[in-house]
C-alpha cells in the first residue's frame, strides 16, 4: 500500500519556538526529513496556548502561526486552507493550521482573524477552563458559556471545525447539542480501553460518529498504553462501535515527554499501518481519508 499521512494533532510548531530548533532536521519528534520518506504526509500544527500565555494568548498564537509559515516556505510544504488546497498541491508535504486553546478568542472578530490566517480546527480549551468553555481537568463541570455557544456557531458557519480534545463532559454535549458541522477528537483514545479523564466514553464516540466526525487516536501511553500494539486495542474498540468511517491518528508528537515502546517519531507511523490487521481499504480510512472527509465537509 501507498503511504499517505493525515496527523490531526502534533506540538512541533510551538515547540520550534520555544526550542529554537528547525522542522528541517531536528532531535524531536517531527522533522521534514522524516516526513519525506512517505507518498504524501499531511500534518496538522497546533498553535499551542500554553497556560504560562493565558494573558498573552492572541501574541503566542501569532507568533507559531508565523513560524509555521516560515518554515513551511524554507521546507516546500504546502500550507493547506481547504480540501481543494489539500488536493490540488503540488507538493508531497502538507500542512493544516490548529489551535489548542482558545484563550485567544475574546470575540468573534478574533475568531474571523484567526480563521483568514488558516487556523482550520481549534480545540476550545486545553484542560482547564476560559471565556469558551470548561476543560476536563476542572472540579466544577460549567460547560459551555453563552460567548461559547456564539463562538461553535460561527464556527459552524465559517468552517472552523470544533475539537472537542480536552473538553469537559458537559462541555462536550455542550458542543453536541449545537453543532451543525461534524465534530472531532483530534488526540483521544478510547476510555474503555484505558480509563484516563482525556479519553472518550463509547457514548461520546457515538455521538462523534454521528455527527460524522473522526477520532485521532493519541499515542501519549498515559492515554494509550505503554506498547505500540495498545493502538490496535483502541482502533478495535472504536470500529466495534461501527466507527471505520470514524477514526484516524491524532499521535501528540512533541507534545507529550514519553511516547510508547516501539515509536520515536513519525517515522515510525510505516510501522503502525504495517501492523494494523486491516483491509487496505480501512486502514487508508485511517491514515488519512476520514480526517480529510471531514475537511471537504467543512
Amino acid at each position: 500500500m501507498k503511504y499517505n499521512i493525515f496527523d490531526a494533532h502534533c506540538d512541533t510548531i510551538s515547540e520550534l519556538v520555544n526550542q529554537h530548533k528547525s522542522l528541517a532536521e531536528n532531535d524531536m519528534h517531527i522533522d521534514v526529513k522524516r516526513m519525506s520518506e512517505y507518498d504524501t504526509y499531511t500534518q496538522v500544527f497546533a498553535a499551542f496556548i500554553d497556560p504560562e500565555y493565558k494573558d498573552c494568548a492572541m501574541e503566542r498564537a501569532l507568533a507559531i502561526i508565523e513560524r509555521l509559515y516560515e518554515e513551511a516556505k524554507a521546507n516546500n510544504i504546502t500550507v493547506c486552507k481547504s480540501y481543494d488546497d489539500w488536493k490540488n498541491a503540488k507538493t508531497p508535504l502538507r500542512a493544516f493550521l490548529s489551535m489548542e486553546g482558545g484563550e485567544p478568542i475574546e470575540s468573534l472578530d478574533d475568531l474571523h482573524h484567526l480563521y483568514d490566517l488558516g487556523i482550520r480546527i481549534a480545540a476550545l480549551t486545553w484542560n482547564f477552563k476560559n471565556k469558551i468553555a470548561c476543560g476536563v481537568a476542572e472540579k466544577e463541570d460549567t460547560g459551555l458559556s453563552d460567548f461559547g455557544r456564539d463562538v461553535v456557531c460561527e464556527m459552524n458557519k465559517i468552517g472552523m471545525t470544533v475539537d472537542v480534545s480536552h473538553l469537559s463532559e458537559k462541555s462536550f454535549w455542550d458542543v453536541a447539542e449545537i453543532t451543525k458541522k461534524p465534530i472531532v477528537a483530534t488526540h483521544s483514545n478510547s476510555k474503555v480501553i484505558c480509563g484516563h479523564i482525556r479519553n472518550l466514553t463509547d457514548r461520546q464516540f457515538l455521538k462523534i460518529k454521528e455527527t460524522g466526525g473522526v477520532v485521532g487516536i493519541n499515542f501519549y501511553p498515559l492515554f494509550l498504553g505503554e506498547d505500540i500494539s495498545c493502538i490496535r486495542e483502541h482502533i478495535d474498540r472504536f470500529l466495534a462501535l461501527g466507527g471505520e468511517d470514524n477514526i484516524g491518528f491524532g499521535s501528540d508528537f512533541d507534545g507529550v515527554e514519553c511516547l510508547p515502546r516501539g515509536i520515536s517519531g513519525i517515522q515510525d507511523m510505516k510501522k503502525i499501518l504495517d501492523m494494523l490487521p486491516y483491509s487496505d481499504e480501512i486502514k487508508e480510512k485511517i491514515a488519512y481519508k476520514n480526517f480529510m472527509r471531514v475537511i471537504y465537509e467543512q
